[in-house]
């Protein structure tokens, strides 16, 4: 069972998730009616999502360090997404 500052972590990566989603999504309706072949349209898109991954991170690692949960735990709830591997296919 968790702690009540585990379920306050918990409940502060589903926001921060649903917020990074949303930042997808409005990325992706801005970049798609105005043409996927434009290399500049692209290097916009990715911007955005970079950010909305940078915003993403901070989030969760804020919430960690309110709710005295350590990185090392912290990145082993969401293996594979943590510090930048889901942006690290773009460079």
């Amino acid at each position: 069972m968790a702690t009540q500052k585990e379920q306050a972590f918990i409940a502060a990566v589903i926001v921060a998730q649903a917020t990074r989603q949303n930042a997808y999504a409005a990325a992706f309706a801005a970049y798609a009616p105005s043409g996927f072949g434009l290399f500049a349209n692209l290097q916009t898109y990715l911007g955005s999502l970079v950010t909305a991954d940078n915003a993403f991170y901070s989030a969760v690692q804020a919430a960690a360090t309110a709710n005295g949960i350590s990185a090392s735990v912290a990145a082993s709830l969401l293996p594979g997404s943590m510090y930048g591997n889901t942006a690290a296919i773009l460079t």
